[in-house]
Formats: structure tokens, sequence, C-alpha cells
């Protein structure tokens, strides 16, 4: 697949992920294994909602030392705004963020591979991103983790069924947090810059609260011991 530039900001970014990996495969002496993952790569999907920034995926926290601005003059000429943890490195620029993160895949078929900007890249499935999403913070769930959830759901349940044992390590508390409705939730749920996904924050907690239990079924299992409710 060709992706067809329309002048959107992640494209203003993508660049910075050309020039980290070449500094990992100049500095590290490794051709740099790497995925293009998260809310921007959805939306260049589904066209669901508006998503800028970029998220890198390594399988190795030893790259994150060869793009941090802390250690490597070329990720400092970038930006010298950054965040650095123990798993990633967040470079944050006037147009968004491009985030570099140790985590490595999780589902069988993680990526295909895509020509962006005349390059191919390996870009992340949805079930490769959602898996992610759920099995690393899905007991802290947010607004944009519910809508990107239900799109895929709704548009992809086959491959999210494959992704079962990622989504269900933390589907309780998930579903628990998203079936409360919080307030702040909800508020965040109204801001999020749709562009061809249309549910409502009620819709978006029916669609996930009927897929997740039924997974749990399939999987004839529950994680944790406890029982996935349903509203």
């Amino acid at each position: 697949m060709k992706v067809e530039l329309q002048g959107d900001i992640w494209e203003s970014l993508f660049p910075h992920a050309f020039t980290l990996m070449e500094e990992v495969k100049k500095h590290g002496g490794i051709e740099p294994f790497w995925t293009f993952g998260g809310g921007t790569v959805l939306m260049l999907r589904y066209r669901h909602r508006f998503s800028r920034d970029i998220d890198l995926f390594v399988p190795d926290p030893q790259y994150l030392g060869f793009v941090t601005p802390r250690l490597s003059e070329t990720a400092e000429s970038i930006t010298s705004d950054y965040v650095e943890q123990g798993n990633f490195v967040k470079l944050v620029l006037d147009a968004g963020e491009v985030d570099i993160v140790a985590s490595p895949n999780l589902t069988e078929e993680p990526f295909e591979i895509w020509e962006i900007m005349g390059r191919p890249v390996k870009v992340e499935t949805a079930a490769e991103i959602v898996a992610k999403k759920l099995y690393h913070r899905g007991d802290r769930a947010t607004a944009r983790d519910l809508f990107d959830l239900a799109v895929v759901v709704e548009q992809e349940p086959t491959a999210l069924v494959r992704a079962a044992p990622f989504l269900l390590r933390h589907a309780s508390a998930f579903l628990n947090q998203v079936q409360a409705g919080p307030p702040i939730m909800r508020e965040q749920f109204s801001r999020i810059q749709r562009i061809n996904f249309n549910r409502s924050f009620d819709e978006c907690v029916a669609l996930v609260g009927d897929f997740l239990p039924s997974m749990l079924n399939a999987e004839g299992a529950t994680p944790s011991g406890a029982e996935l409710r349903r509203p």
C-alpha cells in the first residue's frame, strides 16, 4: 500500500522517524527494526479521527540511547524539548510529538509493509495497535482508547479475536472504567476530533462491552479470575 500524502500534520513529523532510525543504524551498528503504530496509523486506516503524533516501536530499550537529545546531537537538532524514561523517549515539537517506545510486537502478524514518502515502512495492523494499548495500559482507560477500540471492533472483529490473550489481560478493569462513564472521560470523548466515525460514547461502550466478553467466552477462561461485567 502506498500512502497518499494529503498535507496532514503527521506528514511534517514523519521524516524525523527516518532520521532517528538512521542514527540507530549509524551508531548502533545494526539495521534497526522498527514499526509505525498508534492512533495516527488507525487514522490512516479508517479516517475515524484526527491524529498527528508519530509512535515508533522498537524491540530493545538500547535503541533509545541513540534517539534521545541527551546523548544524540542529531536528536537534539530536532528538538531539545523531550521526556525520557526507561522504556521510551518522547520528542516534543511545535507540530506534535514523536514517541519512540521500547515495546516488542505482540501478535503473530503485527505489521504490513506500506510505502510512505517513497520508502518501505513496517506499519502495525489495527489488531497490533489495540493489543498494545490494552495489554500495556488497559487498566487506565482513556476516551481515545475507547474510541479507537470501538472502531476496530466494528471494522476488523476477526483480527481482534486472534489478539484475544492481549486484549483480555486488563479487560475487566477497562470495561469497569468505561462503563462507569465518569464525567471527565465523557468530556474528553466529546473533544475527539472526528472524521468518519460518529458513534456516541454510550454506543462505543456498548460495542466494546459486547465484544470483550464474547472473546472471553471463546477463550474459555476469565482473566485474573474476575468476571467481565456487561452494562
